[in-house]
């Protein structure tokens, strides 16, 4: 049975929290309280976007940031937290999120006219799940930043991802919700999606799970749209889109179609990560040492160009990166080294004469 807590008890645990000065067993208990009903959650998610108006570069100073937090949280009974905002400043903070706590860093700055900018990272090395106050959840993969205006859900419901994430959309036919990723804009109603937008990748992968979007590709250099059903996989091709604008002897109308679509059967194999899983599918193994760079936080090495081209099928579940190294070692003559955070990947000679013997001898 959750606990009655008296006015202002839980509030002091949510200031406490906030201002990262919480034990882990109060943490804990705010964690139940705000999984115990969506009044809870709704109450609690007011009261953290209300602090983010807070937020501002420069000198704090209380009164400014109650007067700010008021109007921007008018809806909430604040009264008593205009003590408790004496203790905000300039932050980076953890906050609790459904399913458990997640530590992410989240940052605000003042933009043009004043507009307050929301940036949610998630580092190298982990995964973080966030709830937007219109009640959308977010996973955020390794290495990926999510921006949003402090203003978010009053009037508009966009985002900017540069990373990887996979969206729920809460329903809103009054404010669809847009994910600009590069050049293109996803715009979603109630639905799930998985959007792969890394800058130093060379497109941008959407993968539908269930509703319906909209890609939004009017500002690329060969201008599409399209609407996505329930398990379709697009990728726009980002390398070939700037080629083309790059030079502009190509004909736009016969250059290559900036996307490829396909149906897949299996929407997992692009949406395990949020879930701790990895699933590999024919990838090479260079294509993993990407993937292994944002999600242990290390730097991969290849002595041998040679390895970069072995190809891999199967599914991590929860592996240390050592144990991911010691699967592959099972279908390729590698060797590894592990030193202040550089993985150096190597040609196990032995390995690859035991592994050519074994071919030989199955013929």
């Amino acid at each position: 049975m959750q606990p009655n807590y008296l006015p202002g008890q839980m509030d002091d645990l949510i200031a406490r929290f906030l201002s990262g000065d919480i034990t882990p067993e109060d943490q804990q208990e705010l964690e139940n309280w705000v999984d115990a009903s969506p009044e809870n959650r709704a109450y609690f998610i007011q009261l953290r976007d209300a602090w983010m108006a807070t937020a501002a570069t420069g000198p704090y100073n209380a009164d400014a940031a109650w007067e700010e937090m008021r109007q921007i949280s008018a809806p909430v009974a604040v009264k008593r937290w205009k003590q408790v905002l004496k203790m905000a400043a300039s932050f980076t903070l953890p906050f609790v999120l459904g399913g458990g706590v997640v530590f992410s860093w989240l940052t605000l700055k003042k933009g043009e006219g004043g507009q307050g900018l929301v940036t949610v990272t998630s580092p190298k090395g982990a995964t973080t799940k966030i709830e937007l106050s219109d009640g959308t959840e977010v996973w955020l993969n390794a290495g990926s930043k999510l921006e949003y205006a402090s203003s978010f859900n009053t009037s508009a419901r966009e985002v900017k991802l540069e990373g990887e994430a996979f969206f729920k959309v809460r329903t809103d036919s009054r404010k669809p919700f847009t994910v600009k990723a590069s050049d293109l804009k996803i715009l979603a109603l109630g639905t799930s999606f998985n959007v792969k937008a890394y800058p130093e990748d060379r497109g941008v992968v959407t993968t539908l799970v269930d509703g319906a979007v909209r890609i939004d590709g009017s500002s690329t250099a060969n201008p599409f749209k399209m609407m996505l059903k329930p398990h379709q996989h697009v990728v726009y091709k980002k390398a070939a889109s700037a080629l083309q604008a790059g030079k502009s002897h190509i004909d736009p109308a016969s250059a290559p179609a900036p996307v490829e679509s396909k149906d897949v059967s299996n929407t997992d194999v692009y949406t395990a990560w949020k879930d701790g899983n990895w699933i590999v599918t024919g990838q090479t193994l260079e294509e993993l040492a990407v993937t292994m760079e944002r999600r242990f936080n290390v730097n991969v090495d290849f002595k041998e160009e040679e390895l970069k081209n072995y190809r891999f099928n199967g599914t991590f579940r929860q592996e240390t990166l050592e144990q991911v190294l010691n699967i592959l070692k099972l279908t390729a003559p590698l060797d590894y080294r592990i030193e202040e955070g550089t993985v150096t990947i190597s040609v196990d000679k032995v390995l690859k004469e035991k592994y050519a013997n074994a071919l030989r001898n199955g013929k």
